[in-house]
């Protein structure tokens, strides 16, 4: 991905956050198709350019920070949506000593890390903006459950957005790698044994598994996830 497609989706998602829903969703899913057929694109010229004597794109390790009381519940979904984008590692780390921000830790082509990245700070907003909304409307369900729970109910309908939204991002990469014809899949499985190999050469640390999230929060959030702006109806077109 060049700077000018770089900063052409880095401007289309600024202004989705600040628009009217019907455009937001329209610059938002112009911006994830140019996210997904440029990612794909790269991977497949770079394989040619490697064949010519060209090297690899650089695979690098960048740290995104997650604050505030839903820090953990964004972490996994950043963690989630670099999963669902096929050619990232997310790999967690431990707060530092000196405040409680949350790292994670994307390991990949610099160009498909930044993409990672752009994705993963668009879908926060939609995730929070979505929580807020379904709690306005469903709070009274938990007008006589404890703080604890109320708040373990909004961490749950995060978590599910999550998930929701790394399965559309899934089903939009597979559907474009499928129309992009014969040979992308094993330049992509290429791609990402590099970074597999970097990430083995990696001294990393794991996290203690989280409790169970509130069930009927997570369904809710999963659908909302599964209705994210993340371009499945551009890949379409």
């Amino acid at each position: 991905m060049n700077d000018d497609k770089l900063d052409l989706i880095t401007k289309l998602l600024a202004k989705a956050e600040s628009t009217t829903p019907e455009e937001a969703e329209a610059l938002t899913e112009h911006a994830e198709r140019l996210m997904l057929k440029y990612g794909i694109e790269r991977a497949r010229i770079e394989e040619q350019r490697s064949h010519d004597g060209d090297g690899y794109e650089k695979v690098v390790t960048e740290k995104m920070l997650f604050t505030g009381a839903y820090a953990r519940d964004l972490r996994e979904l950043g963690a989630g949506i670099a999963h669902a984008l096929g050619a990232v590692r997310p790999l967690y780390g431990a707060p530092s000593a000196r405040d409680s921000a949350l790292p994670l830790y994307l390991v990949g082509c610099a160009s498909d890390v930044k993409q990672a990245q752009l994705l993963t700070m668009s879908l926060q907003v939609q995730a929070l903006v979505a929580m807020r909304s379904w709690w306005a409307a469903d709070r009274d369900r938990y007008r006589w459950s404890s703080e604890s729970d109320r708040r373990r109910a909004r961490s749950g309908f995060l978590r599910g957005f999550g998930v929701g939204a790394a399965e559309r991002i899934r089903e939009s990469r597979r559907v474009i790698v499928e129309e992009s014809g014969s040979g992308t899949a094993l330049v992509l499985a290429s791609r990402r044994a590099r970074v597999d190999d970097a990430v083995a050469a990696m001294t990393t640390r794991r996290t203690r598994a989280r409790d169970g999230a509130d069930a009927g929060s997570f369904s809710r959030g999963r659908r909302s996830g599964l209705q994210a702006n993340t371009g499945e109806r551009a890949v379409a077109r």
